[in-house]
């Protein structure tokens, strides 16, 4: 059996678990849909809190590359070598709200950014977000495949993109803390000194 087989069978599989149920059909689609805007509400959480706020607002960075550049590359890449795939929903799941596009099914760039924000808090130890948005992650994903807004394979493809994405934000986790200093620095109107200088009387 083919990877893509097993990929059909497993995303059909899921599919039938609320293909009879309008009412938990509704349901999963809510959490498929809207768990994603709990990130937003979570980052103004951090970057209202001084000790928090450059994490806050590399993650913002890191999740916008994430999403915007990896996430479509990968998928440019390998629609350019193995073809065109529609989302499940075109051949009779629902419509996504807010993110419906036929053309990019793999990857999921839900899984990606939501893996990569679980990864980046357990990283700056944001420990009860982190394992809140871990719950999340996983609900979503199983949700996104479960109302046919993507196959297995593209959640799978998304986590291991969100994965690179935390990846590169620890390599450049300490130049984008000096950057995000002087930023602040200037924004404030004061002299830039990097938190790792060491005071002076």
């Amino acid at each position: 059996m083919s990877l893509l087989t097993l990929d059909r069978n497993l995303t059909e599989s899921l599919y039938s678990l609320t293909r009879d149920s309008i009412g938990l059909q509704r349901v999963v689609y809510d959490v498929a849909t809207y768990l994603i805007f709990l990130l937003p509400i979570v980052l103004v959480l951090l970057v209202v809190k001084p000790n928090t706020r450059y994490a806050a607002a590399k993650i913002f960075g890191v999740t916008i590359i994430t999403w915007q550049v990896l996430s479509k590359l990968v998928g440019e890449f390998f629609y350019a070598q193995y073809g065109f795939r529609d989302r499940p929903f075109a051949f009779g799941g629902l419509k996504e709200l807010l993110f419906e596009q036929p053309q990019k099914s793999f990857p999921s760039d839900h899984a990606a950014v939501l893996l990569f924000v679980t990864l980046a808090l357990f990283y700056y130890r944001q420990k009860s977000w982190a394992w809140i948005f871990l719950v999340v992650t996983l609900l979503s994903s199983f949700a996104r495949v479960t109302v046919g807004f993507h196959w297995a394979g593209d959640i799978v493809g998304g986590w291991l993109i969100g994965a690179i994405g935390f990846g590169l934000l620890v390599i450049f986790d300490h130049p984008l803390q000096k950057f995000l200093e002087k930023i602040w620095a200037i924004v404030r109107g004061k002299n830039y000194k990097s938190s790792n200088e060491p005071e002076t009387s």
